[in-house]
């Protein structure tokens, strides 16, 4: 029996990430993250493991952090776009693309 913890984040979903989104859309691309710390409000932990019963153990650990209620940043296990392994050796910032802002109501 495969054993699986935390929220499983795809590559395709971490390329759906665009700075400037708000902590709705980020929400709405990957999920209620797993920790949320009171001490750090525009930072959101996302984990997650799958120990298959017959292989290795995979794993991913991914942050994103909000400025002013926008997403500044992404942290963590994300592979630069172009690469085809689904999870890095190391640790690495990702550099989602700005949004374009939507007009404000008058």
């Amino acid at each position: 029996m495969d054993i699986q913890q935390g929220n499983y984040i795809s590559q395709e979903m971490i390329s759906q990430l665009k700075i400037g989104m708000t902590k709705e859309q980020v929400r709405y691309v990957l999920g209620t993250p797993l920790v949320t710390d009171i001490f750090h409000a525009d930072r959101w932990d996302y984990v997650y493991y799958r120990d298959p019963r017959r292989g290795t153990r995979e794993g991913r650990k991914i942050a994103v952090v909000f400025e002013n209620g926008k997403l500044a940043r992404v942290l963590g296990d994300v592979v630069p776009a172009g690469e085809s392994s689904s999870v890095p050796q190391q640790p690495q910032e990702a550099s989602p693309k700005p949004q374009p802002e939507s007009p404000k109501p008058q």
